[in-house]
């Protein structure tokens, strides 16, 4: 995660994790943009559709991209990327204060 808002999604972690780290980018932030890349792409789609369907956030722009790079031997590869770009939905705030109390309330 980055200060201008960017989170770069990986296969490495689990969708849950992006979508915790946007909860977090909204505190301070009113836009957040996930990009990811290759295989990354499924993990991007559930994060940004669950940030959407839980109240979070909202789908400001989906974009898709081919890069174009040189791999090892010097032949050019095509990457295929995605880009979602969401904004802390109006009732972030609430949802948010409403996770935590419930979050509390089970770890007792």
């Amino acid at each position: 995660m980055s200060s201008e808002g960017i989170i770069r999604v990986s296969t490495k972690s689990f969708h849950s994790a992006y979508v915790n780290a946007a909860k977090v980018c909204f505190k301070t932030q009113s836009e957040v943009q996930l990009h990811g890349l290759g295989e990354a792409i499924a993990n991007t789609v559930r994060a940004a559709e669950m940030l959407c369907s839980l109240g979070y956030a909202t789908l400001v722009k989906f974009e898709t991209q081919t890069l174009s790079d040189e791999d090892q031997t010097g032949v050019q590869r095509k990457r295929a990327k995605v880009v979602v770009t969401l904004a802390k939905a109006a009732t972030f705030d609430s949802v948010a204060a409403e996770f935590e109390k419930t979050r509390s309330a089970t770890k007792k």
